[in-house]
C-alpha cells in the first residue's frame, strides 16, 4: 500500500496520508493537503495492513520503521 508519510523540521512523524497524492477534485470541489515550510513529505510503501491498526502507538512505530527502511534505500541508490 502506498503511504505519504509526513515528519516536522526536527524529523518526527506527524502523521500519513494514504496513497501518494495530496489532493482531490470530485464534483467540482478541488481539496489539497499541505504543510508548513520545514515539514517533509515522504511517498512510501508500506505493508497492507497499515490501514487495519487501531493502535496510535503501534501504527507511529511503524511510520517510523517504514519511513528508516525508505530513507536507507534511498542512500543506498545515492551515488
Amino acid at each position: 500500500m502506498k503511504m505519504t508519510i509526513v515528519t516536522d523540521v526536527d524529523g518526527n512523524v506527524l502523521g500519513a496520508v494514504q496513497g501518494h497524492c495530496l489532493s482531490e477534485h470530485k464534483d467540482g470541489v478541488e481539496a489539497s493537503v499541505s504543510f508548513a515550510p520545514g515539514h517533509a513529505t515522504y511517498m512510501v510503501e508500506v505493508d497492507d495492513d497499515m490501514s487495519t491498526i487501531d493502535d496510535v502507538d503501534e501504527f507511529q512505530q511503524r511510520l517510523r520503521h517504514h519511513l528508516q527502511q525508505h530513507q536507507q534505500q534511498t542512500q543506498q541508490q545515492q551515488p
